[in-house]
């Protein structure tokens, strides 16, 4: 057919830097270029992205990971390589009050309360999936959620004593 392309069925080129695409369709390969960008080992399964960062002034690592929440929202979660032991639930409690109301994001708060692992502490983030966002704008957020959970961690570690 006059005009047509000849090659409807091939693959569409990775967008440029500059192109806005549809978070939900492209989140996974958004997160992926950032972290091949951090030349950092990272883990990757059906549903999640995961990266693990030294953490020296605070004496331990973080680990980012990436997951969407049904088809809502784009799920940045920040975690450190510690438990919180029994006495230091209300420190953590009162930690995550304070952080929250002075910071507000990442949003802190302590995880697995019930669960068999002892309690976490863990920074959240997200972003709407509905968004359209260019790569180098992805990477600029990705950078700001690694450098917001650096803050985080190294704030509970010195200030709290977490």
């Amino acid at each position: 057919m006059p005009g047509s392309d000849p090659t409807p069925y091939s693959p569409s080129p990775p967008p440029s830097s500059e192109q806005a695409v549809e978070l939900a369709a492209h989140w996974r390969r958004l997160v992926n270029d950032w972290v091949m960008r951090q030349h950092r080992p990272y883990e990757a399964d059906a549903s999640s992205v995961g990266v693990e960062f030294e953490l020296p002034e605070a004496e331990r690592r973080i680990q980012l990971g990436f997951t969407t929440t049904n088809t809502e929202m784009l799920l940045v979660m920040a975690t450190d390589d510690r438990y919180l032991k029994p006495d230091q639930l209300a420190v953590a409690a009162a930690a995550a009050n304070a952080w929250n109301i002075e910071r507000l994001a990442p949003v802190m708060s302590i995880c697995n309360l019930a669960g068999e692992q002892p309690p976490y502490l863990m920074g959240f983030s997200t972003l709407p999936l509905t968004c359209r966002i260019t790569r180098s704008a992805f990477r600029a957020m990705a950078d700001r959620w690694l450098k917001d959970a650096r803050s985080l961690f190294t704030w509970c570690h010195r200030e709290c004593h977490l």
